[in-house]
C-alpha cells in the first residue's frame, strides 16, 4: 500500500435498482460528503453493487465507483475505481478498490459501509 493521501466519511443520499442482462440486481447508491474533504474538497459519487440474483445473500462481490471532488480553490477532480466488497457483519460491508482519479493518479482505498448509519468511510493511498 502506498502513501495515505486522505480519509474520508461519505453520507448515503439515496438509492435506485436495476436488473443487469444477466438478472442480477445493481443496486446504485449515492454518496457525498457533508463538508470539505482533504485534497478533494466536497466530493460527490456513486456506488455501483452487483447482487446475484441466484445467491441474495453472498459474502462479497463486486463494485465501482464514480465521482467528482470541488477543491476550494476552485478546481475539480474526476475519479474512477472498482473492486471488491465483504460482509463483515450485519449489514456492515469493507470494501477494495483501485483506480485513478485526475489529481493523484493511481490510487487504492479501503474502506467500511454501515446501513445502521448510512456511512461510508475509509481511506485514499497513493496505489
Amino acid at each position: 500500500m502506498g502513501e495515505k493521501i486522505a480519509d474520508f466519511e461519505l453520507k448515503h443520499r439515496g438509492s435506485s435498482y436495476s436488473q443487469d442482462a444477466a438478472g442480477n440486481l445493481v443496486s446504485t447508491s449515492n454518496w457525498e460528503t457533508e463538508g470539505e474533504m482533504d485534497i478533494y474538497g466536497a466530493v460527490f459519487g456513486t456506488l455501483s453493487v452487483v447482487h446475484a440474483y441466484e445467491n441474495p445473500d453472498a459474502d462479497s462481490g463486486t463494485c465501482s465507483w464514480a465521482g467528482e471532488g470541488f477543491s476550494p480553490d476552485g478546481t475539480k477532480t474526476i475519479g474512477f475505481q472498482s473492486g471488491t466488497w465483504e460482509k463483515e457483519g450485519n449489514h456492515k460491508w469493507s470494501l477494495k478498490m483501485a483506480g485513478k482519479d485526475s489529481r493523484e493518479g493511481d490510487i487504492y482505498t479501503e474502506s467500511h459501509i454501515a446501513l445502521e448509519t448510512l456511512t461510508w468511510s475509509g481511506t485514499v493511498y497513493r496505489a
